[in-house]
């Protein structure tokens, strides 16, 4: 969805102050803009440092401190992240993109609680905010609440019917409650309209082998890898079809190709016992 770890404000502002260079607001802005595009987000935290210190009474340091949080996110300067994004917010608590980027930061950190609350805020802001819409479907489909996920999945499908995405999360949705065949009819569509999408035949053969349908399981996680070779979900897949099959030796032979691949190891704790 972004390049960068989170979304940047790139407006453009008016030739106000000059720096010691006598490079304009606007260059220097661009500038802190180009630098994070191509990677350099040290360099980029440090002009939008500049710009702040222009002029600490500017009315729109509230953008600065924003985009310095997403500078420093890049860098995985989490604490200095959040301390930008929660200037920015306080010197404009309406500004919705630092809501949804440090919700997004407290996710990653697993700080769900604060996350949902950033999120909340946004929808009061503006309740047609798609990253809130969607990112809260994301953290209640983990939680389990899938009625509730499923509330904000369907609120963006009334604006975006065909989005890939919010589709496929549904799909997910109905698959893990067990509503098993018509999961199976949207990934059928999904894949007629996006036929190079590793995901999903992924996620439809993982919908066959609790059909038990191993034979379609295995045709659809083959896809899968052809499009991806290192795509260690399917892998994983692969290795629970063998596994299902009672087939341990082949089974295991997957599920360690995955860890080394850098799947982590809890994702397939369960299966190991088999493997010793």
């Amino acid at each position: 969805m972004k390049d960068m770890k989170k979304t940047i404000f790139t407006l453009l502002f008016g030739l106000i102050f000059f720096s010691s260079n006598c490079q304009t607001r606007e260059e220097l802005f661009d500038q802190a803009i180009n630098l994070a595009k191509s990677g350099d987000n040290k360099n980029a935290e440090k002009i939008t440092k500049q710009l702040i210190d222009l002029d600490p009474e500017y009315n729109d340091n509230y953008l600065y401190w924003c985009n310095l949080g997403t500078f420093q996110w890049n860098q995985a300067k989490q604490k200095e992240a959040l301390e930008s994004y929660s200037k920015s917010i306080k010197l404009n608590d309406k500004n919705e993109l630092a809501y949804t980027n440090r919700a997004e930061l407290y996710s990653e950190l697993k700080e769900t609680d604060k996350a949902l609350k950033d999120y909340d805020k946004v929808l009061e802001i503006n309740p047609d905010n798609e990253t809130a819409l969607f990112d809260l479907g994301l953290i209640y489909s983990k939680k389990g609440d899938y009625t509730k996920a499923k509330n904000y999945y369907e609120k963006l499908l009334l604006k975006d019917p065909e989005n890939y995405a919010i589709i496929s999360n549904l799909a997910s949705i109905k698959k893990k409650q067990g509503l098993l065949s018509e999961a199976l009819k949207d990934y059928n569509n999904l894949i007629d309209k996006h036929p190079k999408e590793a995901l999903l035949y992924n996620n439809r053969a993982d919908i066959y082998i609790r059909l038990k349908e191993y034979d379609k399981a295995f045709i659809d996680v083959d896809k899968s890898l052809e499009l991806n070779p290192n795509y260690t979900t399917a892998i994983i897949t692969k290795g629970e079809i063998y596994y299902n099959k009672g087939d341990y030796e082949n089974a295991c032979l997957f599920f360690d190709l995955a860890i080394r691949k850098g799947a982590e190891k809890e994702r397939v704790a369960s299966f190991l016992e088999k493997c010793k």
